[in-house]
């Protein structure tokens, strides 16, 4: 017998508290998943921080080495900042004295055309005041003649007057006459005056002259008297014109000379005044010369200073490198084993990619079935709720056509066949197409005639019916894309947290992992990194089909790289306008390296006879060759020459100068450039416009082609080849022949006989050769020895107390010969040429003995 287990309520305690438990079960067993999930992933970083601490120990062990390398190697002493501030204050030295001069430049021929112009509108002045002058006086001699005119007009009508009242009183004087003797003859006229007459005219306006109507004071006859009257009119008359005409002559005589001294004196102050403006110019041309003159006295200082200090830079450059020479080989060897372990890893990740590939398709193969399967499940809740919506359109057709019917017959009783038939359309519309068709028609209508009561709560319209169909197809395509989305979002998510595991656990192996200090090659101190057999292994690998740079090709980048700013065009305009002018400067440095090696090959097949080249510190040994002609030789070898030599050094010089020079200008090229550029940053913030930038750079760079600093440069670089082509011409033709040199000699003045060699016969382009003379009252007796060599032997190097004056005036110069120069040229450097002599170090002087900074100051 069973007994039969009871029945709960669904409302009872015990059930709901089955239900809580199965619901925290369910979250217990969705943590504990978790939980394991976190122990495996918490488990693999323990492995590979494992890893990384075994690789941080090897690399501590080969940090060891290195350090202990390094520490039986240290490091060169660093330059001091005095140094860097002494290249500074020169650099900024040379640049400030090249604006000076063109400051100084451009202020004396402005002060000179001033001066010109000066003087011309002094001289336009005096020009015009003495036109003035002359006009004012031909106004004061135009008044003058018109008062003469105005008078010479009054005396003659006083004239005329004077000889209307004589002819008055001749005319009474004949007819008196007449009346008295009407037959006298009046006496003929004179031919000449009477001297009495011309010497003593009368003067008829003077009160005290006769009277015409007074009786003559002296008896004359009458003729005498008329004849006297008529001579002295015509006398009058002649001396009155006579005058006037000589006066006039006078005074035109005597105003062209009044001119011409005028003239006179105007020309003698202007030269006087010249005169005095020469006197001025020539004074301050004076001061300028002096002060020019000490200008490049401080100028000769500072490239004196320079060249020291160069020389200095050199040997403390070459001591660094070879120290660092020696560290590198130890960093070089661990940086090789640290690659070697890299490379391992690295294959180790490519393997390790290969399997989260596999891994990841397969994953991706899931998700396309639950992706697929998810698709079918929405199709067929579509096609449901399309089934749903076709009976509810059916169920609304039947109701409209239930209510036409009823609303048509107007009370009137339907048939039983027509309601059979619509009862029967009815259970159509609501039934399922795949429903039984045996199911009797009559007895499936009557089953929903009792749920009639219930459907009448719930009236269905059209509207309403519309309105839900909407929203069902609404929200059926409105979940169908929210299961597309949240798939793409899981399928993104696991994807992204699956590269950045691969990511961080290949950062952790690249970064943290150091390489073993005993791999391979690491006990080789002078590996150098071959990146042939990298890019050959890559290229292995691609063939092999191994996708080295991108693991998965399907998955999507995990961060997108901001984008880098945009190069301003102004910039990249600014470079292509100053490209053309830098590059000019690799050929030149190509050429000088050149004839460095070619001046180094020369000195190298030379007699070991020669004094120690500057040019390289580890110079090979000399061979004794043709030792067997010079025992023979009676005279010195011309391969042996101290003239030789000295010119060896000195186009050395030359070159070490031109070298110097086209790095000051490329670093000046640099800052200029960098300055411009740094201008065209500030643009962007408004302050300067780009375009006025650019137009200061393209003067800029048309000054610099003007100055011709280019030419001057090569023009060095090709005299110096032609005396390095000449010497080894010479030396060439002296090795195949014996050189039968005359006695050729010549006399100072102090009577001391040098014989010339047979170098000092050619034409050199940039230096001029010397012999150099002993000075052994300047040597110092505790040095002479230290060379182990006799004190007979010419070859004896001069360790002297002022051994190293030779090298106190190297200066910069294109040319060595020649009178200090002006500092000139922003690129061209500090310029001064000076004699061999002083210009150049001697050949028996050592590059251990040149003075200090502090000895030339």
């Amino acid at each position: 017998m069973t007994m039969a287990s009871p029945s709960l309520s669904p409302n009872h305690p015990l059930l709901a508290e089955l239900a809580s438990l199965r619901q925290q079960l369910g979250q217990y067993q969705k943590s504990s998943h978790q939980s394991a999930s976190q122990a495996q992933a918490i488990r693999h970083e323990l492995m590979a921080v494992k890893d990384a601490n075994r690789a941080l120990r090897a690399r501590q062990s080969a940090l060891e080495n290195e350090l202990e390398v390094l520490r039986k190697n240290p490091a060169p002493v660093p330059i001091p900042p005095s140094s860097t501030a002494l290249t500074e204050l020169s650099l900024a030295h040379r640049r400030l004295s090249a604006k000076l001069d063109l400051t100084e430049a451009a202020l004396g021929s402005t002060q000179l055309e001033l001066a010109a112009s000066k003087q011309e509108i002094q001289r336009l002045v005096r020009d015009r005041d003495a036109d003035l002058r002359a006009l004012n006086e031909v106004r004061r001699v135009e008044l003058e003649k018109e008062e003469a005119l105005e008078w010479e007009r009054g005396e003659r009508r006083r004239v005329e007057e004077q000889k209307k009242l004589c002819d008055l009183a001749l005319k009474e004087y004949s007819a008196l006459v007449h009346s008295l003797n009407p037959y006298a003859v009046p006496p003929p006229t004179p031919r000449s005056p009477s001297p009495n007459i011309l010497q003593s005219p009368p003067d008829l306006s003077s009160p005290t002259s006769a009277s015409v109507d007074s009786p003559p004071v002296t008896p004359h006859s009458s003729a005498d008297s008329i004849s006297n009257l008529l001579i002295g009119q015509r006398g009058v008359r002649q001396l009155c014109n006579d005058f006037s005409s000589t006066l006039f002559a006078k005074e035109k005589e005597l105003q062209t000379v009044q001119l011409r001294v005028d003239e006179l004196e105007q020309t003698v102050t202007t030269l006087r005044e010249q005169l005095n403006a020469e006197t001025a110019l020539r004074v301050t041309a004076q001061e300028d010369r002096a002060k020019a003159l000490r200008d490049d006295g401080s100028a000769a200082k500072v490239v004196e200073r320079y060249m020291i200090f160069t020389q200095k830079t050199h040997a403390t450059i070459h001591l660094h490198l070879d120290n660092l020479r020696v560290r590198s080989a130890a960093t070089q060897a661990s940086l090789r084993s640290e690659l070697n372990e890299i490379r391992q890893r690295f294959q180790d990740e490519v393997k390790r990619t290969d399997q989260l590939r596999v891994a990841l398709d397969e994953m991706g193969e899931g998700f396309s079935r639950e992706s697929a399967g998810r698709r079918r499940e929405i199709g067929l809740r579509l096609s449901l709720l399309a089934e749903e919506e076709k009976r509810e359109r059916k169920l609304e057709a039947w109701l409209d056509r239930v209510r036409k019917m009823r609303d048509g017959a107007e009370g009137a009783v339907i048939e039983p066949d027509m309601l059979e038939t619509l009862l029967d359309e009815g259970v159509d519309a609501v039934s399922e197409p795949s429903a039984s068709k045996q199911v009797k028609k009559k007895r499936s209508w009557r089953g929903l005639m009792s749920g009639k009561g219930k459907q009448k709560a719930i009236p269905l319209t059209q509207d309403t019916a519309v309105d839900n169909s909407v929203a069902r197809v609404l929200l059926a395509e409105e979940l169908a894309q929210t299961l597309n989305a949240d798939l793409q979002k899981e399928t993104e998510r696991r994807l992204q947290l699956e590269n950045e595991r691969v990511e961080w656990l290949a950062r952790q192996a690249t970064n943290g992992i150091a390489p073993d200090a005993h791999g391979e090659h690491g006990e080789e101190g002078g590996i150098v990194f071959s990146l042939e057999e990298d890019v050959e292994a890559l290229r292995k690998n691609s063939e092999e089909g191994i996708d080295l740079l991108s693991p998965t090709s399907t998955e999507p980048p995990l961060r997108t790289p901001s984008p880098l700013p945009d190069p301003s065009p102004l910039i990249d305009h600014l470079k292509e306008l100053f490209d053309p002018l830098t590059s000019q400067f690799t050929p030149l440095q190509l050429d000088l390296h050149s004839l460095s090696h070619s001046l180094s090959s020369i000195r190298s097949s030379l007699p070991s006879a020669s004094s120690s080249s500057p040019v390289s510190p580890t110079r090979p040994l000399f061979g004794d060759k043709k030792s067997t002609k010079l025992k023979l030789a009676l005279r010195p070898s011309p391969f042996s020459d101290p003239v030789l030599l000295n010119i060896l050094d000195s186009i050395h010089e030359v070159i070490e100068d031109a070298r110097v020079d086209v790095e000051i200008a490329l670093a000046d090229q640099e800052r200029v450039y960098r300055g411009f550029e740094a201008l065209l940053g500030v643009e962007k913030s408004g302050a300067i416009q780009g375009k006025n930038v650019l137009s200061d750079a393209k003067e800029y760079l048309e000054e610099q082609e003007a100055k011709g600093t280019m030419y001057k440069l090569q023009k060095r670089v090709e005299d110096t080849e032609a005396d390095i082509t000449m010497i080894k011409t010479q030396l060439h033709r002296l090795e195949g022949m014996e050189v039968a040199e005359e006695d050729l000699s010549e006399t100072d003045e102090e009577g001391e006989r040098r014989s010339r060699s047979v170098w000092s016969t050619l034409h050199y382009r940039t230096v001029t050769p010397t012999i150099p003379k002993p000075f052994p009252l300047l040597q110092s007796s505790f040095l002479s020895d230290q060379s182990g060599q006799s004190d007979n032997d010419p070859r004896r190097r001069g360790t002297g107390l002022f051994s190293g004056m030779g090298s106190v005036g190297r200066s910069f110069s294109s040319t060595i010969v020649g009178a200090p120069r002006r500092v000139g040229g922003l690129a061209s450097g500090l310029a001064g040429r000076s004699n061999v002599s002083t210009a150049n170090p001697s050949p028996e002087t050592r590059p251990e003995e040149l003075p200090l900074v502090d000895d030339v100051e």
